[in-house]
């Protein structure tokens, strides 16, 4: 949890000094609190003519969230796809790193039956400002 979210946490909030705060808080940071579950908390405490900052960028994540949930269920309803999932971790794993590398962390999170709605959050912030980049497959 970053510096805003730990004071918005805190016992005594004030408005304008965490207004200020998320202000300050480049772009990267402001979607890390999103991904990490607790920006509710913060947009809660901020005064009300503050708010939008940080619920407008949050509809776009979760649309961008939407959108690879989509991807991953379109993925998962193909036939070929239900065949290899019902055949061992290893097979599964190489069919997947073949054909849908991009993906794959959530797609073995699916195998696994274990996909939940933080691992969707934590893809999209990995996709958006992780560290490997496509060019170096």
């Amino acid at each position: 949890m970053n510096r805003v979210g730990k004071y918005a946490c805190g016992n005594t909030v004030d408005e304008t000094e965490l207004l200020k705060m998320v202000l300050e808080l480049p772009e990267k940071d402001k979607m890390l609190m999103w991904s990490e579950g607790y920006i509710d908390h913060v947009i809660e405490k901020l005064p009300k003519y503050g708010q939008d900052i940080l619920v407008n960028r949050t509809e776009k994540w979760e649309d961008t969230k939407v959108y690879y949930r989509d991807q991953l269920e379109d993925i998962l309803s193909k036939e070929e796809v239900k065949v290899k999932m019902k055949s061992e971790r290893k097979e599964f794993a190489l069919f997947v790193m073949n054909n849908y590398r991009e993906l794959q962390s959530l797609l073995f999170l699916s195998f696994d039956r274990n996909l939940k709605d933080i691992d969707l959050r934590k893809f999209v912030y990995r996709r958006r400002y992780g560290g490997h980049r496509s060019y170096l497959k």
